[in-house]
């Protein structure tokens, strides 16, 4: 076995599994870099949860300078929210607990689509339990750390991170963070990065901290510091840190659908992907099956100038699969009746499918074999669509959004005499609400 024939082997298990990028580095340098076209290396991708490790090493740099303790109540820092009616249990929250993910609730506090501020919600729920002593994943515990570090510099997340961590690590590509309606950047989900960026901060976390985090800080986060067995999937039962979950071996970021960056640092190995696995059953698993299989001991393994021409011929071939199918030939025309997709009509083109909401249209680019560019409806977001006949009467739209949301869907067109029943698979519920479930109506 070479390090090459590893690599070939971990990409075969994610063909078709959404994979848009990955980089593999030993001891800090690249070994194998890859990206699915149309996705490419300047290109930024959204992080989601990846956010929440980035707002601990803030929130751990705060600490190494003493403007907050670990053991803080987090009360103590929002007085604007705390009143008579405060619940005892949440005022014993300590900024530990938020980091551990085991505050006093069994949820998540705040609703993205319907709350304005994202941080004020976790200072009026009804406690479910004595803090620190179970584990329940909270994005708003990661909203209220974000918020806090904003509160104490004066600055965004991204500006502090940017001047205290990421310029000085090499991370200099394109980079956002987005914001709640309130104007606070939303600490668990909102960064983007390039996957090169990625490599590098991921690197960082299994460095000594380079005196820029204390390594104490650094060595506790990425530690085991309360345990998760009862979460339902695999790797998450192996226990969580401060914002860093642990794995078989060693620890991991997490972004919702394939943002990871999985660390051995006994073996100076980290493997980092970006991806589109929302839609899938099995979530990411694959993604730490393959790695375990296929890449974790890859530094003892040899390298072979053969193999190395196989592995370049098949990273410049790689490719997000798109629809094929034949084309439309004429024009199909579907009036919605009955279901709760929003949109009214559907208009199927030899080139495009055009969505009709209200009085307004929108269409999108569809052709078999290809993926096309466009915007999609109601959003400012670009997107990638693919689409074509599958069978008779049997339509297939897919369709990538690829600026601030990484997610997609896909709908499925079936067509028998004069009906048509639509079933749409989405991931989209943070940018564009409601394009999931079933609908029927009549062709023209």
């Amino acid at each position: 076995m070479t390090r090459e024939r590893a690599i070939l082997g971990f990409l075969d298990e994610m063909e078709g599994r959404g994979l848009h990028g990955f980089i593999l580095t030993l001891n800090g340098e690249i070994i194998s870099e890859g990206y699915c076209a149309p996705f490419a290396p300047e290109q930024m991708h959204r992080m989601y949860s990846v956010s929440k490790s980035v707002v601990s090493l803030a929130i751990g740099m705060l600490a190494d300078e003493g403007r907050l303790s670990l053991d803080d109540r987090i009360v103590d820092h929002f007085p604007e929210y705390v009143n008579e009616n405060t619940p005892a249990l949440l005022r014993e929250v300590t900024i530990r607990n938020m980091l551990m993910m085991s505050t006093c609730y069994d949820r998540a506090m705040y609703v993205p689509l319907e709350d304005e501020d994202w941080t004020k919600p976790f200072f009026y729920g009804m406690p479910t339990h004595p803090a620190g002593t179970l584990f329940h994943y909270d994005t708003s515990a990661s909203q209220v750390m974000c918020a806090l570090a904003e509160k104490l510099t004066g600055e965004s997340i991204l500006s502090l991170m940017q001047r205290r961590l990421f310029d000085r690590i090499g991370m200099d590509g394109d980079k956002q963070w987005l914001c709640d309606r309130a104007g606070t950047s939303q600490g668990g989900t909102g960064l983007s990065l390039t996957l090169r960026d990625f490599s590098k901060l991921a690197n960082f976390c299994m460095s000594d901290g380079m005196g820029i985090v204390s390594e104490e800080y650094l060595r506790a986060a990425t530690g085991w510091q309360i345990a998760t067995e009862e979460r339902s999937a695999p790797e998450e039962r192996y226990g969580y840190g401060y914002q860093f979950w642990r794995m078989r071996r060693g620890f991991y970021m997490y972004g919702l659908g394939g943002q990871m960056a999985l660390c051995l640092p006994e073996e100076g190995l980290c493997l980092c992907t970006t991806a589109d696995m929302m839609l899938s059953s099995v979530g990411v698993q694959p993604i730490f099956d393959a790695f375990f299989r296929h890449l974790a001991g890859i530094g003892s393994l040899p390298a072979c100038a053969e193999d190395a021409v196989l592995l370049d011929r098949r990273i410049a071939s790689l490719h997000v699969p798109a629809v094929t199918g034949a084309a439309v030939r004429e024009r199909i025309f579907v009036r919605l009746e009955q279901g709760g997709l929003p949109f009214d009509t559907l208009e199927l083109l030899p080139d495009s499918i055009v969505f009709g909401i209200g009085a307004l249209q929108y269409s999108l680019p569809c052709v078999p074999g290809i993926w096309s560019k466009g915007v999609f409806p109601t959003t400012n977001q670009n997107c990638i669509t693919s689409g074509g006949f599958v069978a008779d009467g049997r339509f297939i739209l897919h369709c990538e959004l690829c600026d601030d949301f990484v997610c997609g869907m896909e709908m499925i067109v079936s067509i028998k005499e004069n009906r048509a029943a639509l079933r749409i698979s989405g991931a989209l519920w943070e940018c564009a609400r409601g394009w999931n479930g079933l609908a029927w109506g009549r062709t023209d």
